[in-house]
């Protein structure tokens, strides 16, 4: 089986200087903090036709293209989902290493959350170079990304989209089965992208998968982790 895609990165020189200036960085984490909320149907809505540029007849086309899929690659539209959602759970993992639990973290709501966790929870002084560690991560990994083609703008709320349009998997497939080691095939899942998603949704669709597959690839362990 193949589990990873092959996507080496040659890691830049000088990358905080060139990716964050600490100034700015201090700047927005000082900005009042908003707690994220998922987007309204309105605000999907509007990211689609704006961003992704799609129009009705893609609907039309992502339901009736299931009934052409063939065997071999057939999987649940959830797995679009659930490939959004792995890559989103990665990123904030590689971030926030020391938390156990990510609830309420997003990838739009990071500088807020970089500047809370490194408060101290009773006199909420910070920890300046706790603060440093976990902002420099974040530079680093989107640097990382950002030569795949992720747009830190772009693609969280993309994500999102995908994860609130086709939801994520709702049981975990037998260790050894099968299904497993397509979910975990990045030559299966591509194929699934390019025959369920709406045309106008592939490409960055695509771009998250080969996203996922590059930090799988770097820390050796499989796509889908439960």
């Amino acid at each position: 089986m193949k589990a990873f895609c092959s996507s080496p990165v040659t890691r830049p020189s000088g990358l905080w200087q060139k990716t964050l200036d600490e100034r700015h960085f201090r700047k927005a984490l000082q900005q009042p903090r908003q707690e994220h909320r998922s987007s309204s149907p309105v605000d999907l809505r509007y990211f689609v036709q704006n961003s992704m540029h799609t129009n009705p007849s893609d609907r039309t086309e992502s339901e009736s293209c299931h009934a052409d899929i063939p065997p071999e690659i057939r999987g649940p539209v959830r797995l679009l989902g659930e490939i959004a959602y792995q890559l989103d759970r990665r990123v904030l993992s590689y971030i926030f290493q020391a938390q156990r639990r990510l609830y309420g973290f997003t990838l739009l709501n990071i500088p807020g959350k970089i500047m809370e966790v490194s408060a101290h929870p009773l006199t909420g002084k910070v920890d300046e170079g706790y603060r440093l560690h976990l902002a420099r991560r974040y530079a680093d990994l989107m640097e990382r990304l950002n030569q795949l083609g992720y747009q830190a703008t772009l693609h969280p709320p993309f994500t999102e989209f995908i994860v609130n349009t086709y939801g994520i998997l709702k049981e975990r497939p037998g260790e050894h089965s099968s299904q497993a080691m397509d979910y975990n095939n990045p030559d299966f899942l591509k194929k699934l992208i390019m025959t369920i998603a709406p045309s106008k949704l592939q490409k960055d669709l695509l771009l998250v998968l080969n996203c996922l597959c590059n930090m799988a690839a770097r820390d050796r362990k499989q796509l889908i982790l439960w």
